[in-house]
């Protein structure tokens, strides 16, 4: 039977010949089964013989195996055989021994060993040529040559003690004759077995001579391969002048599951153990030791949770690197879009100072050349110098307002003010600048309404309502009715100023932009009524300051726009 993991043992000679003591043949074959091998065992053997033997070239394994041999081990022989001759000695049997005819005239085994003469050994042989009548190794024979009496002696005792009566002369005459060629025929079977160990020991001798005589077998370091899909392990055996290829082949199966057992502990999922040829990749971290196979463990598939640290983690990354880029688009939109409207804004800024401006050169001129002849001529151009300065006045006051609330400095100091007294402050500029756009400034206002309070800055407030009442002069002269009104009234804490015009009204687009600085291009300063459009942007940051609110009011058809302007009053503080 081959060893545990082993297939088959064989040996590949120079010439071809693959043999393997598993599968042995001719009387070799007849013997094993004759000494208890299975033949199911052999026949399997022979199969995998024959199998192995199309796939194996005794040149291309020795030039796989390594030259490096195994170091020889020097053994003194010393030992002797069961006669005390040395092996070295020509012969195993020191005297000849005599034919039993010699023997029979020298006297019989017991005469002599009671005369003192050397006992000759009692050796027993199974293959003696004319064995005696009852079997050597009986009872009665053991019993007998204990005592020195023959087979026949011991019988007849026991016929004697048995039946006394058969004792007489006659008797014991015939039963001493057959005594004695008893012990002629145990001599004569005696000498023929010593006759046969002595040859076999000679011819035994002279085998083991010639094995002590011929040179030691070299033995080559075993190497294991892959062959295709076996896995085998073979050296190389120089002996007599010949290299012999020895191996066995491995049982991969088993061998695998031998190793999976070693590494159960580890718990490694997927455990896969890949042979190594001369075209796979070797990875030297997971390559065995002995057995040329690497281990391949299967990564474990990695579901983490939908809530885990490192998706949360990137999403939150994800969601803050979304909210930097949707910043900076609106971030770099608003600069880009308010760069293009501060450069509208010189522009307009620029055609607004070039108007009056123009105009106060050209009025001066005339006035210092005196080409106005008449007082009411010189009175007419004084008062069309005056509302230029006025507007011109106006415009930079708002850009200088604007530019103070940008900078975080609103400027101006609040006070407590009855709204009667604002009004009384306010309603003269506003009126005067209803008559020059040929308009009318209506204040509606109630007695109780006049009389509350507001802590506020008075300044503010006029800067607004004149801003308001000044957008109402510039888009509303055309209109039918040419009244501007501004009603003042009460809503729980807060008092509002309603400025409301019979004008054509907003467009839903120009709502959109209606409160955004820098709105008014230099084209619609051109050809639209005269300003920078910055009046109402200020108006809405001047009235947050002060904790109001500026918004406009939906118009329903032509009915003018209507701007509400709410400040709190005095006594909700």
């Amino acid at each position: 039977e081959p060893p545990e993991f082993v297939l088959l043992n064989f040996e590949l000679a120079a010439d071809g010949t693959l043999t393997s003591p598993q599968s042995p043949a001719g009387p070799d074959a007849t013997w094993a089964r004759s000494n208890g091998a299975l033949p199911a065992t052999m026949d399997n053997a022979s199969k995998r013989l024959e199998e192995l033997s199309g796939n194996l070239s005794h040149a291309d394994l020795l030039a796989w195996l390594p030259e490096q041999v195994v170091p020889q081990v020097a053994v003194e022989l010393q030992s002797e055989n069961k006669f005390g001759q040395n092996y070295n000695n020509n012969t195993i049997v020191g005297n000849t021994y005599d034919t039993p005819s010699q023997q029979l005239a020298q006297g019989s085994p017991r005469s002599q060993g009671q005369a003192g003469g050397p006992p000759q050994p009692q050796v027993e042989s199974a293959q003696s040529p004319n064995p005696p009548s009852q079997p050597l190794n009986s009872g009665e024979f053991v019993a007998a040559n204990s005592s020195g009496e023959s087979p026949g002696d011991s019988q007849s005792k026991r016929q004697l003690m048995q039946n006394p009566g058969l004792f007489n002369s006659s008797n014991f005459d015939n039963n001493r004759s057959q005594r004695g060629r008893s012990q002629n025929n145990d001599l004569q079977s005696r000498s023929t077995a010593y006759q046969g160990v002595a040859q076999r020991a000679a011819v035994e001798q002279n085998r083991f001579r010639d094995l002590i005589q011929a040179p030691p077998a070299v033995e080559g370091v075993s190497q294991p391969l892959w062959l295709g899909e076996r896995l085998i392990l073979a050296r190389r055996v120089q002996s007599r002048g010949k290299t012999v290829i020895q191996g066995c082949w491995l049982d991969w199966e088993r061998l695998q599951v031998r190793l999976r057992d070693e590494v159960a502990d580890l718990e490694l999922p997927a455990i896969t153990f890949l042979p190594v040829t001369g075209g796979a990749s070797l990875e030297q971290t997971h390559l065995l030791a002995t057995i040329p196979v690497q281990l391949a463990v299967a990564m474990p598939p990695v579901a983490p949770a939908w809530d885990s640290p490192i998706r949360v983690s990137l999403l939150v990354a994800w969601i803050c690197l979304f909210l930097a880029i949707f910043a900076a688009a609106v971030t770099l939109r608003g600069v880009v879009a308010l760069s293009e409207r501060r450069g509208a804004f010189v522009s307009a800024v620029t055609h607004e100072l070039r108007t009056p401006l123009t105009t106060f050169r050209m009025y001066a001129e005339m006035l210092a050349e005196g080409m106005v002849p008449t007082p009411e001529a010189r009175q007419k151009y004084l008062e069309t110098l005056r509302r230029e300065a006025d507007r011109l006045a106006h415009l930079v006051e708002n850009v200088l307002q604007y530019a103070r609330l940008e900078r975080g400095r609103p400027g101006g100091r609040r006070e407590n003010v009855t709204l009667e007294a604002l009004l009384e402050r306010t309603a003269p500029r506003l009126a005067d600048r209803a008559e020059q756009a040929e308009m009318k400034l209506e204040v509606e206002a109630a007695d109780e309404i006049q009389a509350l309070s507001l802590c506020t800055d008075p300044a503010a407030v006029e800067q607004i309502l004149f801003n308001l009442v000044d957008n109402a002069c510039k888009y509303a002269s055309h209109g039918e009715d040419n009244r501007i009104h501004l009603e003042v009234s009460a809503a729980g804490h807060q008092v509002q100023f309603r400025v409301r015009d019979h004008g054509p009204g907003i467009s839903r687009q120009g709502q959109r932009k209606l409160f955004l600085p820098f709105s008014k291009s230099v084209h619609e300063a051109a050809s639209t009524a005269p300003g920078v459009g910055l009046g109402l942007a200020l108006s809405r940051r001047l009235a947050r300051d002060l904790g109001g609110s500026l918004s406009m009011e939906n118009q329903v058809g032509d009915s003018g726009a209507v701007f509400v302007f709410a400040l709190p009053a005095a006594s909700a503080k």
